[in-house]
């Protein structure tokens, strides 16, 4: 993740900034440079690939990135939009000529999972020579805008598929906006996931900056899911959340995608040239250090830690990732990925590299670097920047890293290191594993002391075999029997028991050397590191002691961020007055009851009902006020606008998916192509243009309030009469029932991929296509003068 830049405030308008009194002239795009030769010095000293293969890198890194965009994974249609676009755009595309060239026609990754992500190199000019390629062009910015596709870099989609999230994952993203990796790990979340259902797991999006948390919360809600929560903390001092026995709760994967120089990602981000420096990297590896010891802490034992950058440096790469692992000594190590992926061309982790000074010399050792040629505060951090010891770099396998560069697959540039918790770190983890271990002892001795107890009992009857009568001995035989079937009872079930434990098992056989040794040698070692980083320049997170210093950094346990000032979720009691009159309206079964209903409540009223997993609920319950929530959960109910409507609050479009298994038969009303064609071209569709059979089911429902149609394809498959792109999914549109007419509550953009994917229309957002209105068809439109407006909260 790129490093953000703020915003001059030295230069106004477009004309650039002022130098010396004078103001500098606006460069075009075309203009920027592309090269830097401190960028070069760099790295062929560095030596991040062979001198021969280093002109093909910097030649690729100088020309435009294609565009790359993802299909929604844990959509049902994402095999419908597939087929749509190697069916209906991909075969036109072909044979599109612009100036007697050839256009590059969208083609799979060939790593990416079932054909889901997509590159494509389309001139911005050809759009304006090609019908064809405009269509494909307006088809994408509406399905994007309503989360079917998501533009992402292709190298941006490696990180979420290497952490390997399950459905019942509770995952962390320490650094996630803009949130295209996020999406990722949401989708992940729901693959195998039935639709009228939810994961046990979910996904806790943070970001530091609270306005870019904001954007995230744009891109999560057009995924409609109930399993995240965004957050607003500096990654580093992410709080402990404890549960009702006051343990720590900990996340199964954690995605680092850390703050960088960002110098891969120059194809894009073409100032990056201009702008190069070394020390960019100097003044990051420290937070980053940081933010990945923090991430070691929160993981279980056995969890997984991508690592992450755009970045080219080792500095910000190999460097972090060595002295993360060697601080923790054993307990985290690096996972062979090698495996995973196998179309992706990758090279492996560098395991020596230089420092680079300010007078742009190069140095092995710490020693070495004069004190005029590099800050103080990077002089403190000398030995961060350079590689461990030979020995140690092979023990730690760095070569399991990877570096992806823009020249072996038409990327950008990108780093990615998979780690894994071997073994615990924190004092709560090492006495919960000794805990564990002294129940298996005692498990053990048991078995042990019944095994002797039988071996005892055996010899006895031996002895006295021969002195009794045979049916004594037919008697002692038989009984011998019985205990040995009791023995077998009592070993299989103790044998159960220690594999109900397997687990926690594992996590004390691997960090019991650890545990050994001391259970609070961690607290040690956060203030060495706290040490190192108390100068007032880099510890910035910190805040002044009785002395005038800054108090130490201790990952384990971090200062919390001030509170988030704004309305709080509450969680709301679906037996109270106001929220049971909108469930039993529209007769939410009691499937939904137990769930977690919420809203922001202002001068002790709601607007908007939010629905959450009971995953989310959970975890928000644990965390109380530690947790600076800025969003979570999808709109279901709405307030109407509608003064005299049968019920207060509407169906939001967001929430249908999660509420269609639960509502009440009479509200969800299946329909035929015809009706759907008939919803889809009109704004408001008189009731009497419908079949007889849609009539008379949405006579049942009293006017003024919402109703879902559903068209199924796989009920309609037989018919004539077939949407223009074959579907398989289901499609649930909301409507509000007027007095006469029907009217679809879906935003502008989902309107227009209706129209586009069922019949076949055109209409992106510079068209003059418009709706037919029954209006300039019937007077008896005033009926429906009820009918509230499209509103743009369901979005």
């Amino acid at each position: 993740m790129g490093r953000g830049k703020k915003k001059s405030f030295g230069s106004k308008g477009r004309g650039g900034s002022h130098v010396n009194g004078e103001r500098k002239r606006y460069k075009k795009f075309e203009e920027l440079a592309r090269d830097n030769k401190s960028f070069r010095k760099y790295y062929t000293t560095q030596q991040i690939v062979s001198e021969d293969e280093f002109p093909e890198l910097m030649e690729t890194m100088r020309t435009v990135l294609p565009t790359n965009f993802r299909i929604t994974g844990s959509r049902q249609q994402a095999t419908d939009i597939r087929e749509q676009i190697m069916t209906e755009f991909v075969p036109y595309i072909r044979k599109v000529r612009i100036d007697g060239a050839e256009i590059e026609a969208p083609h799979p990754l060939p790593w990416y999972p079932n054909e889901f992500g997509w590159q494509f190199s389309i001139p911005r000019i050809a759009l304006k020579k090609s019908t064809e390629l405009a269509n494909f062009h307006s088809f994408l910015v509406t399905e994007t805008e309503i989360g079917n596709i998501s533009r992402q870099e292709a190298v941006s989609m490696v990180p979420p598929l290497l952490l390997d999230v399950r459905s019942d994952h509770i995952v962390l993203d320490m650094c996630a906006a803009p949130g295209s990796k996020t999406a990722q790990l949401v989708e992940a979340l729901h693959v195998d996931v039935a639709a009228d259902q939810t994961p046990s797991g979910l996904v806790v999006a943070n970001d530091a900056d609270y306005k870019r948390a904001c954007m995230l919360v744009h891109q999560i809600n057009r995924l409609g899911s109930p399993n995240v929560v965004v957050t607003n903390h500096s990654g580093e001092r992410f709080p402990t959340i404890r549960n009702d026995a006051h343990e720590a709760v900990q996340f199964d994967r954690i995605l680092c995608d850390v703050p960088c120089s960002g110098d891969g990602t120059t194809r894009k981000n073409v100032r990056v040239w201009e702008k190069w420096s070394a020390d960019d990297a100097h003044a990051l590896n420290p937070l980053q250090i940081k933010i990945l010891q923090r991430a070691a802490y929160l993981l279980k034992t056995g969890g997984r830690i991508v690592y992450s950058t755009c970045s080219l440096n080792p500095v910000e790469n190999e460097a972090v990732v060595a002295h993360v692992l060697n601080h923790f000594e054993g307990a985290l190590r690096l996972v062979d990925v090698s495996g995973e992926l196998p179309a992706l061309k990758r090279r492996p982790g560098m395991k020596t590299w230089k420092f680079m000074a300010r007078d742009g010399s190069f140095h092995d050792s710490p020693e070495t670097v004069e004190a005029s040629t590099a800050t103080r505060g990077t002089r403190r951090h000398l030995e961060e920047f350079l590689p461990l010891s030979p020995e140690r770099m092979d023990e730690l396998h760095m070569e399991r890293c990877m570096r992806i560069y823009p020249h072996l697959q038409n990327t950008g540039g990108f780093f990615v290191a998979v780690i894994e918790k071997v073994a615990p770190i924190s004092v709560d983890e090492k006495k919960k594993a000794s805990e564990a271990a002294e129940r298996i002892s005692k498990r053990i001795d048991a078995r042990a002391a019944a095994r002797n107890e039988n071996d005892k009992v055996a010899k006895d009857d031996q002895c006295v075999e021969t002195d009794q009568p045979v049916c004594k001995r037919q008697k002692v035989e038989s009984g011998g029997d019985e205990e040995m079937a009791v023995e077998g009872i009592a070993d299989e079930a103790i044998a159960n028991e220690a594999i109900a434990d397997k687990d926690i098992a594992d996590e004390t056989i691997a960090g019991k050397d650890l545990a050994d040794e001391d259970t609070a040698d961690e607290d040690a070692a956060d203030i060495d590191i706290a040490d190192e980083d108390s100068a007032d320049e880099d510890a910035a997170d910190g805040t002044p002691n009785a002395h005038g210093k800054r108090a130490p950094y201790l990952p384990d346990n971090p200062r919390e961020d001030p509170a988030l000032r704004e309305n709080p979720f509450v969680f709301m009691d679906p037996s109270s007055s106001d929220l049971k009159a909108v469930l039993d309206y529209y007769g939410i079964k009691d499937s939904m009851l137990g769930r977690g209903f919420l809203s922001r409540m202002e001068n002790g009223m709601f607007r908007t009902v939010y629905y959450v997993a009971d995953s989310v609920r959970q975890i928000m319950d644990y965390a109380g006020s530690r947790l600076r929530v800025v969003n979570t959960g999808i709109k279901v109910f709405g307030r109407s606008s509608v003064k005299e409507a049968g019920c207060a609050y509407r169906l939001v479009c967001e929430g249908v998916p999660q509420l269609l298994p639960h509502l009440g038969d009479k509200y969800v009303i299946e329909v035929p192509f015809a009706d759907l064609r008939t919803l889809i071209e009109h704004v408001n569709p008189l009731l009497s243009l419908m079949s007889e059979e849609t009539q008379r089911r949405v006579s049942k429902v009293a006017p003024s309030c919402s109703v879902i149609m559903c068209y199924d394809p796989a009920k309609h498959a037989g018919d004539e009469e077939k949407p223009f792109t074959r579907l398989t999914a289901l499609l649930s549109i909301p409507c509000w029932r007027g007095g006469a007419s029907l009217s679809a509550h879906i935003n502008k953009s989902q309107l227009r991929s209706l129209n586009h994917r069922v019949l076949g229309r055109v209409a992106d957002k510079n068209s003059t296509f418009k709706l037919d209105n029954n209006a300039r068809d019937s007077d008896s439109v005033a009926m429906s003068a009820d009918s509230p407006a499209v509103c743009a909260d369901d979005a």
